[in-house]
């Protein structure tokens, strides 16, 4: 047998060294693509260490918070958290602490919204009239959600004199008890004109609901009270309009030493200093820190016009307040100023004035909170395709009382005070909790600090957890109408309590003061269980290795154990973006389609997995289209042989020994070429940039041994198998019946068919290597790059894509190899066929085009079962099938018929050189 093969390898050196030829590209493109798939794999796992771990592994919620859709679908809303009020007891938090495996326990009691007030004041003193008095009328318009949402306030009247202005001290600095100091000896009430509030009783909460507003000021005193306008900075001879906005504020109270040590929250103080001071509590107050930004979209919007001189002086003249107010309202006059207020102004003021009071003044200067409001989660309901729809609700007016505030003045019972935004839609059922006891002294509460959340050690985006603390929700446009209505931004929250989107905690304070505000709610379903979250940092976990995630799984079961309550393993979480549709506001805001970062739990290891799963899939297909590849070589090899092996077997040799040396030959040759792709390989891996471990290239010289053994099977068994009489008749198969083929292309299809064993060989491997691409070009351009849908595994694919097309480029340059090689060995058994074509009449031209139509046929078939594979398992993945998916699958079967057309150009090229004198002799 040893002989045997060293004389076919000395005789046969030719088609010997196609063989080797062929192995070693094989071979070579083997452990090259492997190296590239391996290295892929490394970076994707190297991608999902570093955006692994957040700031927690573990996050414990009351039992049963889940909801619905959460529990459906496996994504959690980001800023769920301001949803949670409550549910998980000081005892259960301690029982978490103790557990063994514990680095940090850091809870979070989501108190509710307490609304505070903040001032601002807008310099008129450039538009008043050349009187003593002017009236001056202030159009103001909350503007939010990009500038879509207009919402009017009722007009505002301002009166200002250059004379005195007193006010009862008794009675305080209220509009009714004003007088104005005409003269010397004269001093005029205003309140008896200008008193308007009492003739239209608030038919709402909303600022808009009580009719027209007035105020008084004088440029000589600042409204009688001098001190408060040295404080504001507003010198003698000035005027201003003062603006006032009541602003919601999320409390929340956090663990401080467990906060500084999960989120280093500690660290990102700019003004003031952290809690947990013992001097910050001297008389039972309720130290907060604050965020220093309010995380809004909203601003006002004034137009100041001055009215007649003629209206301001009626002030001093005794007139009615109902026959002012219906005179002033009819007159009109030259816009003066176009302001506009962010509310980042109303919000600095507010938190300056709650840290830094200013002792004997007003209670609107300090942090009053005689109720506080919890709100729920959003509900949602299911568009036809698919998308997600918010159901809008609708509150109880007596949702905004202020049961305090009423039993102090009896006659405004009935009445109560709203944030302006919260007017618009509302999406989330709102609860109103009444405080008791005396919780509006001016030492109940004071902030002694602000954070910076910008400051906070940076996390990866790519790993965002559900229900964060401290950033507001990321809300995009969704379609480029939604675009350019929002001009390309955002949306952000407003003042809206029950609106869709809901800003982080704005104050935090202590547990203690926690208990403290529980104990004051009248009702105290915060007493027994005043806790929201625990979130949970595992000790010695290090990354998404078997081992961390064993330690993070126990302690997760340890916490069910001990608590009962739901545990989610928030490690390997990333966003994934979720289309919304947000239906119309009521003040101008249209119908909008968002996309939301909602969190895709656990999608880390969803994508270890798949890219274990990727990476076998190449390694299969790689190694189907080069053992395809060496099958066609090898049976070439034998079939150059046929004759030469059918006189051996009438000479008596058995099938064992024609087996034998069959093998023997293809494993000499699959040896040297193991052999050499070894050499070549690490060049090759070098240029590519591909570090290739040494045992991997060694393993290359059994790969290619074994592989060519493998390849040299069915071959070989075929050559000892076929009769000796059969082994020195023709290689190509006689059609079952005689029939006259019409044309080239007629003349293609019979000649594929007589050979169907070699066509399906050939077909086969473009089929592979089709499959391949239209299944990648699927994940690229159909998923729009999304294989797991979430921002990380986004990132992932990114890096995946071009290891993945180099892989299956070399594929489909194996693939035309292998149909070269099957159109080659057709044209030199059939030389003496075509030859005889040529000699009566057929030109070397048209011999080409049949050549060119083998291949063309062979590409086809193979392109389209590999397409409609490729397309069937997409679909299958995918749940639908996409035209671009459809699109790319059409243009692989293409490119198939092309490369096939390529690999026919040799062949083709071949038979118009045919010695026809010497074929014909020898036939």
């Amino acid at each position: 047998m040893i002989r045997l093969a060293a004389s076919r390898l000395r005789h046969g050196a030719g088609r010997a060294l196609v063989l080797l030829l062929g192995i070693l590209v094989a071979a070579t493109a083997f452990t090259v693509l492997t190296g590239t798939a391996e290295t892929q794999r490394l970076r994707i796992v190297g991608t999902v260490d570093e955006n692994f771990r957040a700031q927690y592994d573990i996050l414990v919620r009351p039992k049963g918070s889940a909801t619905a859709l959460e529990r459906s679908s496996g994504l959690v809303r980001a800023n769920y958290l301001s949803g949670i009020h409550g549910g998980i007891t000081q005892a259960q938090y301690e029982r978490i602490r103790k557990l063994d495996g514990i680095e940090v326990a850091a809870p979070i009691g989501m108190i509710g919204y307490m609304t505070g007030t903040g001032q601002v004041d807008v310099p008129v003193t450039d538009v008043l009239g050349e009187g003593e008095r002017t009236l001056l009328r202030v159009e103001r318009t909350r503007v939010a959600d990009r500038g879509l949402t207009r919402i009017p306030y009722a007009p505002h009247y301002a009166y200002i004199t250059r004379r005195p202005l007193t006010s009862s001290m008794q009675e305080g600095a209220v509009l009714r008890h004003t007088g104005e100091q005409v003269t010397r000896d004269k001093n005029v009430p205003i309140g008896t004109s200008l008193y308007w509030q009492r003739l239209t009783p608030r038919s709402g909460p909303f600022p808009f609901d009580g009719g027209p507003t007035t105020s008084a000021w004088s440029t000589a005193n600042a409204q009688g009270d001098r001190f408060l306008a040295q404080t504001r900075g507003i010198r003698p001879g000035e005027a201003t309009i003062q603006l006032w906005q009541e602003f919601p504020l999320l409390l929340a109270a956090i663990d401080p030493q467990a906060e500084a040590a999960l989120a280093g929250l500690d660290k990102a103080m700019v003004d003031g200093h952290y809690l947990g001071r013992p001097e910050d509590t001297p008389r039972g107050e309720i130290p907060l820190i604050a965020a220093g930004r309010p995380y809004a979209d909203q601003q006002d919007e004034l137009v100041i016009s001055r009215l007649p001189a003629r209206t301001a002086e009626k002030v001093v003249t005794g007139l009615p307040a109902r026959t002012l107010r219906s005179e002033v309202t009819r007159q009109h006059g030259p816009v003066v100023k176009k302001v506009t207020v962010g509310t980042d102004r109303f919000f600095a003021d507010m938190l300056h004035t709650w840290q830094h009071p200013v002792s004997g003044k007003s209670v609107e200067q300090y942090i009053s909170m005689t109720r506080y409001w919890t709100a729920g989660p959003v509900q949602y309901g299911k568009d036809a395709d698919g998308r997600l729809r918010p159901v809008p609700v609708t509150n109880d007016p007596k949702v905004w009382q202020d049961p305090f505030l009423a039993s102090i003045v009896p006659e405004i019972a009935g009445a109560g005070s709203a944030p302006i935004g919260s007017a618009d839609a509302q999406f989330r059922r709102l609860d109103l909790n009444a405080m008791s006891g005396d919780v509006v002294r001016d030492d109940a509460m004071r902030v002694v600090g602000r954070f910076d959340p910008e400051k906070l050690p940076g996390f990866s985006p790519l790993s965002s957890l559900p229900m964060e603390t401290y950033n507001p929700p990321s809300v995009v446009p969704g379609d480029d109408r939604t675009s350019a209505l929002l001009k390309g931004r955002g949306l952000l929250p407003s003042d809206n309590l029950a609106g869709y989107l809901q800003p982080p905690p704005l104050l935090l304070t202590d547990l203690a003061s926690l208990r403290r505000i529980a104990g004051l709610t009248q009702g105290g379903r915060l007493a027994k269980a005043p806790l929201s979250v625990v979130r949970v940092r595992v000790a010695g976990v290090t990354g998404p290795d078997p081992v961390s995630r064993e330690r993070i799984g126990q302690v997760a079961r340890d916490i069910v154990a001990a608590t009962g309550l739901d545990v989610d393993i928030t490690m390997g979480s990333s966003p994934r973006p979720v289309t919304v549709d947000l239906p119309a506001g009521s003040y101008g805001r249209p119908a909008l389609t968002v996309k939301e970062g909602w969190v895709d739990k656990g999608v880390a290891y969803r994508i270890l997995r798949e890219s274990d799963r990727k990476s076998l899939a190449l390694f299969v297909l790689i190694l189907a289209v080069c053992g395809l590849f060496l099958v066609n070589a090898s049976s070439a090899a034998v079939r150059t042989a046929r004759t030469e092996l059918g006189v051996l077997a009438c000479l008596g040799w058995s099938r064992r020994k024609l087996f034998g040396g069959v093998l023997t030959e293809t494993g000499c040759v699959g040896l040297l070429g193991g052999l050499l792709s070894a050499v070549v390989a690490v060049p090759v891996s070098s240029w590519f940039g591909l570090q290739v471990p040494a045992p991997r290239v060694l393993l290359t010289v059994p790969a290619a041994l074994a592989l060519a053994l493998a390849a040299g099977l069915v071959p070989a068994w075929r050559a000892s198998a076929v009769p000796p009489v059969e082994a020195v008749r023709p290689a190509a198969r006689a059609g079952r019946r005689a029939r006259s083929p019409r044309g080239v292309t007629g003349m293609a299809l019979a000649g594929l068919a007589r050979v169907p064993a070699r066509t399906l060989l050939g077909a086969s491997t473009l089929a592979v290597c089709v499959f391949a691409l239209t299944v990648l070009l699927g994940v690229t351009y159909g998923f729009r790059g999304r294989v797991v849908g979430s921002l990380l595994g986004d990132a992932i694919v990114l890096q995946a894509r071009p290891a993945d097309y180099a892989a299956i480029m070399v594929m489909f340059a194996l693939g035309t190899l292998a149909v070269a090689d099957v159109l080659y060995l057709g044209v030199r058994e059939r030389d003496a066929e075509l030859a005889a074509l040529r000699a009566t009449g057929w030109t070397g031209r048209s011999l080409a085009r049949l050549v060119v139509s083998e291949g063309v046929l062979i590409g086809l078939s193979g392109g389209a079962a590999g397409a409609a594979a490729g397309l069937a398992a997409t679909a299958v993945l995918a749940g639908s099938l996409p035209w671009a998916v459809a699109a790319g699958g059409l243009g692989a079967c293409v490119l198939a018929v092309l490369l096939a057309v390529l690999a026919s150009a040799l062949p083709a090229a071949l038979v118009q050189r045919l010695p026809l004198a010497a074929i014909l002799a020898q036939a």
